[in-house]
């Protein structure tokens, strides 16, 4: 019990450092999330210029804002940047000052991710309230069981692509080029995970790949449960979740070998 009691504790310091490095580049963070609105906004001009007022595979007009919408939302909430942090502390050895600190390093970029999410979050949910109460087209027809679904697959999105970017960051105990491999991951992922389309306008066999891959889990899912256009009804709830569920232990067990593998080949000076 007292050694739960130590470990929030050291959480909640994390948190309060992190939560001042925010508020030091509070600037920089608003125009970080400015720029991720740019790449769901523009996915939904095309297809609603595609679309032309009518239907294109099932999805109307309010479903396309509505996708694109959560799309925004749950990229903002899910996706991490550790590997370019990693992958630069690993390069000119700065990792070597948090090994010595009593918390492995991971802990840092988890409670990171925390504060900045619900940074965001405090600001991106509001702001699509206030909207869809004055514009009805963006308003949500999900039940409110589905809304909690959501919120779960996006906290398990959350951990799983936190761990994917640690885990190309690691890369870099052995290449310097790390962040350039992890940019061929993000452009796969870009299609794959439903952030420039929904899956269903995509071939059966690479909509079938991806929601078997980590990337429909990443993206598709939740959005689909947040706006109620779950392909497969409440039958393909459980198995996505299996899937997000079976691939989070994959990448942590993954994850643990490549730390200690990679800490082996370490060394700096200073840092």
């Amino acid at each position: 019990m007292r050694a739960w009691q130590l470990f929030w504790n050291k959480y909640k310091a994390l948190c309060r450092v992190e939560w001042a490095v925010l508020l030091a580049y509070r600037s920089e963070s608003v125009i970080w999330m400015a720029g991720a609105l740019i790449q769901p906004l523009v996915s939904l001009a095309v297809w609603l210029s595609i679309s032309s007022g009518g239907s294109v595979a099932g999805f109307n007009a309010h479903d396309y804002i509505v996708y694109f919408l959560g799309v925004l939302l749950v990229d903002r909430l899910t996706s991490t940047w550790d590997v370019w942090d990693l992958d630069a502390n690993i390069q000119d050895g700065s990792l070597s000052s948090k090994l010595v600190r009593p918390f492995h390093p991971i802990h840092w970029s988890i409670a990171q991710n925390l504060v900045y999410k619900m940074f965001f979050a405090v600001v991106l949910i509001p702001a699509w309230l206030v909207l869809a109460w004055i514009f009805p087209a963006l308003r949500l027809e999900a039940s409110p069981s589905l809304y909690v679904l959501a919120v779960l697959a996006i906290l398990l999105s959350s951990a799983q692509r936190l761990l994917i970017g640690f885990e190309f960051g690691l890369l870099a105990f052995w290449t310097n080029r790390a962040t350039a491999i992890y940019g061929l991951y993000e452009g796969l992922h870009l299609f794959l995970a439903g952030r420039l389309a929904p899956l269903t306008m995509f071939p059966e066999w690479v909509e079938m790949t991806a929601r078997w891959l980590p990337f429909y889990g990443a993206v598709g899912f939740p959005v689909e449960l947040l706006t109620g256009k779950l392909q497969g009804g409440a039958g393909a709830i459980l198995p996505n979740f299996a899937v997000q569920f079976a691939w989070l232990l994959l990448l942590y067990a993954v994850y643990r070998w490549e730390w200690r593998q990679g800490i082996k080949k370490f060394g700096a000076v200073g840092g």
